[in-house]
């Protein structure tokens, strides 16, 4: 509080301030204790303040808030800005404000700023705001912005008369040969400009700054400097103006605008500042230049200014943005006023992207119906943009007219020959997304499946498809997600494999599809990773909650160097195994990652599964995941293999048999040199022995049971246990294994059930020895 006897009676007066000067809604749960504690946060600040200095606290709101929010306390000279700024600079750290209390005191204060008491011709701006919690590097950070502004407003407030003074003389300097840009200047100094700094551009910088240019306060790069330098003094064209890529520190966070005049031979006198809103609003035929170009258009098109014509080239041009329109060349005028034209006679969501001065902005120009604008819309419409310029967006705004029509403009930063973009497919592209997802979904039914057969399927799905669905979802997608569906019987599975725009490196999306009830993660999940792909994410939406069904949207990741595009070549094979695995028609193990990492179709995993198994009987020590991926590691080898067995027993080859064998097993010996893991070659040669030795199979024949058979010349593999028989059969299928041994051509045979998973043929193998 106030120190002295002089100043105790500050902190009532200061109370009653903070009440009176309260706007509607800022003392809602503020109660008598909360504002005199309040106020005594207020004065200690104020006391603390030193001569022609600005004082400045924060810290943590005590109470019951205290967990969430701080408050801040600004002592200073009254000046124009400071309420505006200091919310803006808030704002822009992401922070809400609660409460922002605002009184203005005149205050006598003692050579040492000691606060004497109230009165007196000195004005002080004491203002006390309540807004999130940061923690201390955010509060200091905060602290660090808040200073940079003040000292921002200061200079503009202070230097406010000479650069008033310095466009006074451009103005003037200028009315002799150029009445239409003097006039303009004039109009700007008229409370249609808020100056907040001025300078000297030469080819060596800029000097003689006054205001926000006092200082090391760049508004673009060096090389923008020299392009309207270039533009002033080597051309004659006297005048200039153009958005600068700095945001305004002062009054508005908006980019600030530059009005640029030649100023002798060598120099160009540089103005920054903000448009007032009034000047914004201001008819076309009352501000200099904009009339200008009025007029051009009214004669280009024999226009009276009073006709039906005239007067709505008038209003087009009135709606438009004149901070941004007086910087275009009337090529620019004439497409945006004919477009604003168009549009008051037929409202309908259109875009226009225009290049600025210099050609270092592009402005994109948006109308929306109304109803449409939203956060969200206005977020997807700024990613479409940046997707196609390539040039993030710096700065946008929105203009609310009186008609059926709302203008989005955004601004983004370029360099001159860059491409335009494709204006028209953007345009295309806004309508498609303003048209509404609905009928967006079927209008690609359509294209799909015909009128008739759309109609019926949007009429059963559309309103079953959640609004977050739809968010995420585009139109195609959604009319893919609704024919998978409608293609299930049953307690059936789909699955779709597709590359998002979003994915990067080797990641993909997977959807799967059931229609009898949810797919518990627990089930996928493992399903996914036998095949070799790493879950990221997933997004399940429930139709009519559940009643038509569920999606699953999985975020994939494959191993780093995964050939993605050729998993996309094969997207039918691949989808079609996952589907099989989750409706358990086929089985689920690591073998499964061959049908991505080495390429094979699913039968052909059937077989190298088949052949895993019998080894296993044999006693091979090797595990199913070392032999997987010894496999996956020569996926050379391994296809090699499976054509191998193809050409061998395939009753549909065409050709030479014996050349097709030889060929097989000599790419298979070829990738073979390649491999440098002992264990990998000791595998694939076993392997390679059971093929070699398979002297009949029912692979090929057009039975349905799903049991294998395989025909084996049992002296052709490696290492089995004596005795080795004269031929063994072994069937393979997901839901029972057999062998049979036999010691020659005539023997001996019989059935028997064994318990023993992993080993019968052992069991087997004693049986016949006895």
């Amino acid at each position: 509080m106030a120190r002295g006897s002089k100043g105790e009676g500050f902190v009532p007066k200061l109370e009653k301030a903070l009440k009176e000067s309260a706007l509607p809604g800022e003392l809602e749960g503020l109660d008598a204790d909360g504002l005199h504690d309040a106020a005594l946060f207020v004065a200690k600040v104020a006391n603390e303040r030193k001569p022609g200095r600005v004082a400045l606290r924060i810290e943590s709101l005590g109470g019951s808030a205290g967990h969430r929010r701080m408050r801040l306390a600004i002592v200073n000279t009254d000046m124009p800005f400071l309420v505006d700024s200091i919310a803006a600079a808030i704002a822009a750290r992401g922070l809400a404000v609660y409460r922002l209390l605002h009184p203005i005191m005149p205050i006598q204060r003692g050579d040492d700023g000691e606060i004497e008491g109230v009165g007196g011709d000195q004005d002080e701006s004491l203002i006390y705001i309540e807004l999130d919690r940061a923690d201390a590097r955010g509060r200091h950070e905060l602290e660090t912005d808040l200073l940079d502004v003040l000292a921002n407003v200061r200079a503009a407030v202070r230097d406010w008369r000479d650069m008033v003074a310095e466009m006074e003389r451009d103005a003037d300097a200028l009315d002799g040969s150029h009445e239409e840009e003097g006039e303009f200047l004039h109009w700007l100094i008229d409370n249609n400009f808020t100056l907040l700094g001025h300078a000297i551009l030469t080819r060596n910088g800029m000097s003689e700054g006054l205001g926000l240019l006092r200082e090391d306060f760049s508004l673009w790069n060096r090389a923008v400097n020299d392009a309207a330098l270039d533009a002033l003094l080597d051309k004659d064209r006297p005048f200039l103006v153009m958005k600068a890529d700095r945001i305004s520190p002062v009054h508005r966070r908006v980019p600030l605008d530059v009005v640029m005049i030649r100023r002798g031979e060598d120099s160009v006198s540089l103005h920054c500042g903000l448009w007032t809103s009034a000047a914004l609003r201001a008819p076309a035929e009352k501000v200099p230049i904009l009339r200008q170009r009025l007029k051009m258009l009214d004669e280009e098109l024999h226009f009276a200014p009073s006709s039906h014509g005239g007067k709505a080239l008038n209003h087009a041009i009135s709606t438009l943005p004149h901070d941004l329109v007086i910087s275009f060349e009337q090529a620019e005028v004439r497409q945006a006023a004919f477009t604003a034209m168009s549009l008051a006679d037929r409202p309908r969501p259109t875009m226009l992207i225009l290049p600025g001065s210099l050609n270092r902005h592009l402005y994109a120009f948006v109308w929306l119906p109304r109803d449409e604008l939203s956060t969200a819309r206005r977020t997807a419409i700024s990613m479409m943009i940046e997707d196609e310029v390539g040039s993030p967006i710096t700065s946008w705004a929105v203009e609310l007219g009186d008609g059926d029509l709302a203008l989005l403009r955004f601004t983004m930063a370029t360099e001159p020959g860059e491409t335009m973009p494709d204006v028209e497919a953007l345009d295309e592209a806004l309508v498609e997304m303003v048209r509404g997802w609905a009928p967006a979904v079927e209008n690609e039914l359509v294209e799909q499946v015909g009128s008739g057969k759309a109609t019926r399927l949007a009429l059963a799905y559309l309103p079953a498809m959640p609004e977050p669905y739809r968010t995420r979802t585009e139109p195609t997608e959604g009319a893919l997600d609704i024919l998978r569906l409608t293609a299930l019987e049953g307690d059936g599975r789909d699955a779709r494999l597709y590359q998002s725009a979003t994915d990067t490196g080797c990641q993909l999306h997977l959807k799967l599809y059931r229609r009898s009830g949810i797919i518990p993660l627990s089930d996928a999940v493992p399903v996914l990773e036998n095949y070799g792909f790493r879950v990221l994410e997933e997004m399940p939406t429930a139709l009519a909650d559940g009643a038509m069904g569920y999606i699953h949207n999985f975020h994939l990741e494959l191993p780093r160097g995964t050939d993605v595009d050729a998993i996309l070549d094969r997207n039918e094979i691949v989808e079609k195994a996952i589907a099989d695995v989750m409706a358990g028609k086929s089985e689920d193990d690591e073998f499964n990652q061959l049908v991505l990492l080495a390429g094979l179709d699913p039968q052909a995993v059937v077989w190298l599964r088949a052949w895993f198994r019998y080894l296993r009987q044999t006693g091979v020590a090797f595990g199913l995941v070392t032999m997987v991926d010894a496999l996956s590691r020569a996926p050379q080898a391994t296809t090699a293999l499976v054509e191998a067995f193809r050409v061998s027993h395939d009753p549909g080859l065409k050709g030479d048999r014996k050349a097709a064998i030889e060929a097989a097993f000599e790419e298979f010996d070829g990738a073979l040199l390649k491999v440098k893991a002992i264990d990998d070659d000791r595998i694939l040669r076993l392997f390679r022995a059971v093929v070699a030795s398979t002297l009949r199979t029912n692979a090929f024949s057009d039975q349905e049971s799903g049991a294998l058979a395989f025909k084996i010349d049992s002296s052709g593999i490696p290492g089995l246990p004596k005795p080795v028989p004269w031929r063994e059969i072994w069937v393979y299928s997901p839901r029972v294994e057999g062998i049979h041994l036999r010691g020659g051509p005539v023997a001996r045979g019989g059935l028997r059930w064994s318990d023993r998973r992993d080993d019968f043929r052992t069991e087997v193998l004693g049986l016949v020895k006895a």
